[in-house]
């Protein structure tokens, strides 16, 4: 088994190309993480990883510190392959983000000990269910709506437990992709979706951040949003996916009854400092 360090993110993309369109939502993230890159996000640091058997790619890997390492399905070999390689490059690895299987098998090649984090599900949407309606109507994200925008990707880190870094970048980054839903001329709530990923199996969308001010929630306003973003998907790839939190059925009630099952888990291995 052989690791290659990638040195750019359109190598990674070409050379990955087979492995994602084999399995194409459980390396959304992978995909949209270099896709992102490409059009201009920037992280303290950039690696892409890719596992090889005989020249063929069956793992992949992308570590943008300071980030979780995230990792596509894999052989266990594959797994502690790529663990053993980004233990050598001299900064510690926070975590590591995929399959339960995988996850631990890189911890494995990293030397370490884990903690349990997060468990995500990941859910695809199959027949679309319109929700009922609410008041207000969607709208994209423009430069005059920055400041607010950025302080609610601040909260929504926050909550999520992800590393609040540079969210007035990522805004930057993401115009074109983020939803509000206004009331009266109000933002009430907020959605967006990644690059959307050409595969030879077809596009595919992942929705998210989807957020609500506390203060807020309870009136139907993220549904709203994130049906929006979704009809605003539908046409554009085959497949529109999303992440949820395993342990909030509020937010899981939502995204079922429009429409997206439960098809695959995810976890987040925690990998202490110190």
């Amino acid at each position: 088994m052989d690791v290659r360090l990638l040195d750019s993110p359109l190598v990674f993309l070409e050379a990955t190309l087979d492995l994602r369109a084999a399995d194409p939502v459980r390396t959304n993230v992978i995909g949209s993480i270099a896709q992102g890159v490409i059009n201009g996000r920037r992280y303290e640091r950039e690696t892409w990883f890719v596992a090889e058997n005989d020249g063929v790619v069956v793992g992949a890997a992308a570590w943008t510190v300071p980030h979780k390492l995230i990792v596509s399905p894999m052989s266990a070999d594959a797994a502690r392959a790529i663990g053993a390689c980004a233990a050598g490059l001299g900064i510690p690895v926070p975590g590591v983000v995929g399959d339960e299987a995988t996850c631990r098998a890189v911890v494995d090649g990293i030397g370490r000990d884990a903690e349990m984090g997060m468990r995500e599900r990941i859910l695809v949407l199959h027949d679309y269910l319109p929700p009922r309606p609410v008041p207000g109507v969607p709208r994209l994200t423009g430069e005059s709506d920055s400041d607010f925008v950025v302080a609610w990707l601040d909260q929504f880190m926050i909550d999520a437990g992800i590393p609040v870094v540079d969210t007035r970048a990522a805004e930057r980054a993401s115009r074109g992709r983020l939803w509000l839903w206004e009331v009266d001329g109000a933002p009430v709530s907020m959605a967006g979706h990644a690059p959307i990923i050409t595969t030879p199996s077809g596009n595919v969308a992942r929705l998210g951040p989807v957020y609500t001010p506390e203060s807020l929630r309870g009136h139907g306003y993220g549904s709203a949003v994130t049906a929006a973003v979704t009809e605003h998907l539908r046409p554009r790839a085959g497949t529109v996916m999303l992440y949820t939190d395993a342990s909030n059925p509020t937010s899981n009630a939502i995204y079922e009854r429009l429409g997206y099952i439960h098809e695959h888990d995810v976890v987040e291995l925690v990998l202490p400092t110190g």
